[in-house]
């Protein structure tokens, strides 16, 4: 030996006929959704068998004004969201600002007052205030 041998090919073992069963001639298959819609689309565009560089980049200018628009309508569905929460909040308080100060106008008449204090000894004054005159 040299110490430089050239490559040779293996030589393939037969495949073994006799105990495979035949195989069936594959039967074409069946046109489905996506070729008549990769056939529709090639004739509809007029590709041929290759994809043209306008043809790519108007595909990818309209993918990118997809992902703009569903962007869009993310943030706007989000929005909307967080203005009925905050118009929901305000009801929330507006109604128990009204309630709070029903029941203090309520608690601040005259007479609830009485009847609050008549429970500590306390009497409402019947004569009215002297007037003092100062010469």
């Amino acid at each position: 030996m040299t110490g430089m041998e050239t490559n040779t090919f293996r030589s393939r073992p037969e495949p073994a006929t006799a105990t495979a069963p035949p195989s069936k001639p594959k039967q074409p298959r069946k046109p489905g959704i996506f070729d008549s819609l990769n056939s529709w689309l090639t004739n509809r565009l007029e590709l041929g068998s290759e994809l043209p560089t306008e043809t790519l980049k108007r595909i990818i200018w309209v993918v990118f004004l997809g992902i703009i628009y569903i962007y869009v309508q993310h943030s706007y569905e989000s929005f909307i969201k967080k203005i009925d929460k905050a118009r929901n909040d305000m009801e929330e308080k507006r109604a128990a600002y009204i309630s709070q100060k029903s029941r203090y106008m309520f608690a601040s008449k005259q007479s609830e007052i009485a009847k609050k204090l008549s429970n500590d000894g306390l009497e409402e004054n019947i004569t009215p205030p002297t007037k003092i005159v100062v010469k």
